[in-house]
């Protein structure tokens, strides 16, 4: 599955790190997103601190991009009751694609995976284990 993204970062807050973290592990590098990086996030602002291992309170996928510098983000912020995120997170990913993302999906622990309907454009949606709605929409690449 080779992705290609289409977004600058996205944060994302969580009632709970624990319970979506092994999800996200295995979907971001799948995304392309393979790098990790353990940070502590001051509520009320959208300051980041490098953390370790042993202490943080969010997590930060990144692509690797030119000269190591990442370009693409996606942030997990756990904030104790916040609920699922009302939206949708959609990620592109390549049209000859979802039939093994479906099944990829079903192997990490995704809920509720549904496919769009005939005469609508590709796309599978599923939950996280937190509630939260993602979708992987199936588009053709555009030239950079």
């Amino acid at each position: 599955m080779t992705p290609f993204l289409g977004f600058d970062h996205i944060d994302m807050r969580v009632p709970s790190l624990a319970a979506v973290e092994r999800f996200y592990d295995a979907l971001m590098p799948r995304l392309g997103l393979t790098r990790k990086t353990y940070a502590n996030v001051a509520f009320g602002g959208a300051a980041w601190a490098d953390a370790t291992e042993e202490s943080y309170n969010a997590v930060e996928y990144a692509e690797e991009g030119v000269a190591g510098r990442p370009i693409h983000f996606f942030g997990v912020i756990e904030e104790t009751g916040a609920p699922p995120a009302r939206g949708r997170v959609a990620f592109a990913v390549p049209a000859d694609s979802l039939a093994g993302w479906e099944t990829t999906l079903r192997e990490i622990g995704a809920r509720e995976i549904e496919r769009n309907g005939p005469g609508e454009y590709a796309a599978l949606f599923f939950t996280d284990p937190a509630g939260t709605r993602l979708e992987l929409c199936a588009r053709a690449p555009r030239p950079s």
